[in-house]
């Protein structure tokens, strides 16, 4: 359902003790906090629909 940079970026933000920000995790995949906001809420939506379906 979920790619593995996607899962990491939920368990991150949404399950870890400690959260990461999105700026720590733009760092980690080289990427803008932008993006990982735009993969977050993504990833998000597929769960929604998939707990739905």
């Amino acid at each position: 359902m979920l790619d593995e940079r996607s899962r990491d970026i939920l368990y991150q933000r949404w399950l870890a003790e400690e959260k990461a920000t999105l700026h720590d995790l733009a760092q980690k995949y080289n990427v803008s906090a932008e993006r990982i906001r735009q993969l977050e809420k993504s990833a998000m939506n597929k769960l929604k629909t998939s707990i739905a379906a």
